[in-house]
């Protein structure tokens, strides 16, 4: 037998597999058509909208008249730290509670009643209450109203280094800066197809896709991320492969690899 042929084959067969293994570097780079990408067509300003499930805070804050504000104020709170919130308006009357928006987009508001803010940004929500309220003030009398999200995050798993659910304070995140959160998408991440998985208002959920190698993403209207978000990378073939592989199949590579050392070993013995 022609050891030397058996040991070149052997190589070549090994090479081989490892190649097949490994992702191909052009799935891997993001924006690979940057050069031809036009971010004017699809500029826009993000305001995040207040969805059923969300839980807010609503300040009322009434220097001038202080008892009015007292009206929508909390007078048994929930032990609530409320250093630990955003933004703290001011001394004086005006504490927050917490508010659930309900599956028919409403929040029940003291004196008010209902209060429908599904569909809303928190500047337009700031607005609709301070209306709903006014009737409770005197005539002239100038008072804020400021409403805060405490549930927006995000979910990544999948294929990415540090898979975790994310809060975001500033009630704006984009799909690069979730990915970047968990510690980006890992060599065996699928870049064509990383799935953003969303609840409806009806408890159902959507699914979008995005293609990070396409600059064009940045025009998506799923680039920025929504409250309670899922992403999700999938695994690419060369994970996928690797997977099919399996242990058992791992030990017997190594054990055929013991067995061509002893078998060269006692080769060269018996030359």
């Amino acid at each position: 037998m022609n050891w030397k042929l058996f040991y070149f084959y052997l190589m070549t067969f090994c090479i081989i597999l490892l190649l097949t293994g490994c992702a191909n570097y052009k799935d891997v780079p993001y924006f690979q058509n940057s050069a031809e990408f036009d971010g004017s067509k699809g500029a826009m300003l993000y305001d995040m909208k207040i969805k059923p499930k969300d839980n807010l805070s609503i300040y009322v804050f009434c220097p001038t008249d202080p008892e009015a504000g007292s009206l929508f104020s909390v007078s048994n709170p929930p032990a609530i730290d409320y250093t630990q919130l955003p933004i703290r308006i001011g001394a004086g009357s005006g504490l927050g509670q917490y508010y659930i928006v309900e599956n028919d987009g409403c929040i029940e508001y003291p004196l008010v009643g209902k209060i429908h803010l599904e569909g809303l940004t928190i500047e337009q929500a700031n607005a609709h209450i301070k209306e709903k309220i006014a009737p409770y003030f005197k005539e002239g009398i100038d008072y804020l109203v400021n409403v805060y999200l405490h549930n927006y995050n995000v979910t990544v798993m999948g294929e990415v280094n540090k898979p975790n659910t994310f809060e975001v304070s500033r009630n704006k995140m984009t799909i690069l800066e979730a990915l970047a959160k968990a510690g980006d998408m890992t060599i065996y991440g699928k870049r064509d197809n990383v799935k953003i998985l969303r609840e409806l208002p009806d408890g159902t959920y959507e699914v979008h896709e995005l293609d990070m190698r396409d600059a064009n993403i940045l025009n998506s209207p799923y680039y920025y991320l929504q409250q309670r978000d899922i992403v999700y990378v999938e695994p690419n073939e060369a994970m996928a492969q690797n997977a099919k592989i399996g242990r058992t199949t791992q030990l017997w590579v190594r054990g055929a690899a013991i067995t061509i050392s002893l078998g060269s070993l006692l080769y060269r013995v018996l030359q």
